[in-house]
């Protein structure tokens, strides 16, 4: 494999995280506009027709943290880091663990929230 295949890959891979992560925002634009504009925010907390995704979807979030911690700090095989340094990876971990948490918990936070600021 030459230098040039691992740099097309390598892109290659960047532009299809970058595709997957514009599509996985698509299902949060109409909550955004309704939040920006102000329009029935508390009926987003339970929208109906994708409550038995949630379940699932927090499962997957929280064994894929954990694939990455176990990858990051425990695991013998080292993490590839042909682009950047482990040091970065593990500045992003634990950037990413809050924000992910954050978002699970949101669905029964945000009740509390609402009820404490009325």
């Amino acid at each position: 494999m030459s230098a040039s295949n691992g740099v097309k890959g390598g892109l290659l891979t960047l532009l299809a995280a970058l595709v997957a992560a514009a599509a996985s925002t698509l299902c949060c634009i109409g909550p955004l506009l309704y939040l920006l504009f102000g329009i029935s925010a508390a009926g987003l907390v339970g929208i109906p027709g994708a409550s038995w995704l949630q379940i699932p979807m927090v499962i997957i979030a929280l064994g894929l943290m954990a694939r990455g911690f176990w990858r990051l700090h425990l695991s013998p095989r080292p993490v590839c880091v042909n682009v950047v340094s482990r040091r970065v990876l593990v500045w992003l971990y634990w950037l990413a663990v809050p924000l992910v948490l954050a978002l699970i918990a949101y669905p029964y936070v945000l009740p509390w929230i609402w009820e404490w600021m009325e």
